[in-house]
């Protein structure tokens, strides 16, 4: 007998041993706000969300909702962490609320981050908060188009 079936066998086992180790649960992501997580009224927010290097998409998600919002362009933030970002424009109270994140890494999605409490916080006498007319983006998270997420 040849050493050829050992070898193809000792292949096939390594392979096998490395699809298997693809089956595991993927890393959570993170999620945090830029500049913090209490908001004047009107000023501006941004949601990022982090994961593992590879990621194809991050998608925020707003709690007890069927709103979510999709983000394709993702960043690669070093060798092992990439990011989106989730801009709200002009934070209303229609924004407050809880806020997490879920990427998609072929060929799954992860698990859920842990929510992010967004608190928007009511000013008076401001006088410099951006004013916004009724079809304004205001109030709308943006990422990529098609992907239509009102926060409101």
């Amino acid at each position: 007998m040849s050493p050829h079936p050992t070898t193809l066998l000792g292949l096939v086992l390594c392979l096998a041993q490395t699809i298997h180790a693809q089956e595991g649960p993927l890393p959570r992501p993170s999620i945090s706000a830029e500049p913090g997580t209490v908001i004047p009224l009107g000023r501006p927010v941004t949601l990022q969300c982090r994961g593992p290097v590879g990621v194809y998409a991050f998608r925020l998600e707003r709690e007890d909702r069927f709103e979510y919002k999709d983000n394709y362009n993702v960043f690669r933030l070093g060798p092992f962490e990439s990011e989106a970002r989730f801009r709200i424009d002009s934070v209303s109270e229609a924004n407050a609320g809880l806020y997490r994140c879920i990427y998609y890494k072929t060929p799954r999605w992860s698990e859920h981050s842990d929510y992010l409490d967004l608190v928007v916080k009511e000013t008076s006498g401001d006088t410099d908060s951006p004013v916004t007319e009724p079809d304004s983006s205001a109030g709308t998270v943006t990422g990529t188009e098609g992907s239509g997420f009102d926060a409101s």
